[in-house]
């Protein structure tokens, strides 16, 4: 894709909603069909032509570091850039900015799966001429998540009502954003957010920002609901993901349901639709389960009932390294 070949992609949230699931794991690494929900995002990037991404990383910094040092997309640079303090989604990519090289950056949010047009969005982006184009999904509820309006022409006259601009129609944020090098001046050196001290500022400022109706297949994951309605969706075909990972992820059964390799499965137990079953874990006797994710070294004791349910291993191991560790790992 010409004139896009930069990303970042954020992924140094806590991922408190996930917890305690995200307690020892980077809520991008958690199992996503049995693959790391993060490479699902980089294989997109990587089939639309991005050569170079960036992961900003915090929370558990040392698993993406050598998560990235594995090269999990062949042909993809990856890179990773250690927050010691969190910056928020303005300030982490305010801090890349002197790594970038002239054009527009690709943003995206390292917990959603959607099949954007990249090339769409970049057509849009061009075609307006602004600092900034943000991603617009119609498949999510602006009450709950924010609304974003946009004028007639299809530009951005204000966000979740902090100018009092009302537009012609609300929609959501997709999370995904063609940022130009102005844009990023205006965000915060230090901790931020991209949407308040970005947007907003360049909209007060009088600069043109567009924005972009994703047609297409959304899903974010940042809660149990969200991430088990995603991964249900998947099993079942109705979500964007590569073909190539879900055979990677084990062995698909009727329901649709999937079981790592090396997990262990009961032959009474019951796995019913939407439920996946991660490395090391294990389904006792009898035990039934309908759209649940058994996360890696979990154990379905014989004879459970579990619907909806994240079920999480009882003890983990402290994998983070300090952030000193950390930062070495990276190169900083």
């Amino acid at each position: 894709m010409s004139g896009l070949t930069q990303a970042i992609v954020l992924a140094a949230g806590a991922g408190t909603r996930l917890a305690p699931a995200t307690q020892h794991t980077p809520k991008p690494l958690l199992p996503f069909l049995n693959r790391p929900l993060l490479e699902h995002v980089l294989r997109r990037l990587a089939s639309a032509g991005v050569a170079q991404v960036w992961l900003n990383a915090h929370h558990h910094a040392g698993q993406l570091v050598a998560f990235a040092q594995q090269d999990p997309v062949p042909g993809l640079q990856v890179e990773v850039v250690v927050e010691p303090l969190l910056l928020g989604t303005g300030g982490g990519i305010r801090n890349l900015a002197p790594r970038l090289e002239p054009g527009p950056l690709l943003v995206l949010a390292g917990d959603i799966l959607a099949d954007f047009d990249l090339e769409a969005l970049l057509a849009r982006h061009r075609g307006v001429g602004g600092v900034a184009t943000m991603a617009l999904t119609p498949r999510a509820d602006p009450a709950r998540y924010g609304a974003v309006e946009i004028d007639a022409r299809g530009r951005l006259t204000d966000v979740a009502g902090l100018l009092g601009r009302p537009g012609e129609r609300a929609l959501v944020n997709a999370s995904a954003h063609l940022l130009e090098p102005g844009f990023i001046e205006l965000l915060p050196r230090g901790p931020g957010c991209l949407v308040r001290q970005g947007y907003v500022r360049a909209l007060e400022a009088g600069l043109s920002v567009a924005g972009w109706v994703h047609p297409g297949r959304w899903h974010e994951t940042g809660t149990v609901e969200s991430l088990l309605a995603a991964q249900y969706d998947a099993l079942r075909g109705r979500a964007p993901v590569d073909a190539e990972l879900l055979l990677a992820g084990g062995r698909l059964l009727p329901g649709p349901a999937l079981v790592h390799p090396t997990a262990r499965v009961a032959a009474d137990a019951s796995l019913g639709p939407g439920t996946t079953v991660a490395a090391g874990a294990s389904v006792g006797a009898g035990a039934q389960l309908e759209r649940c994710l058994v996360l890696p070294g979990a154990d379905v004791p014989a004879g459970a009932r579990l619907s909806q349910a994240l079920v999480c291993p009882t003890a983990q191991p402290e994998q983070q390294p300090t952030s000193t560790d950390a930062q070495a790992l990276a190169g900083h």
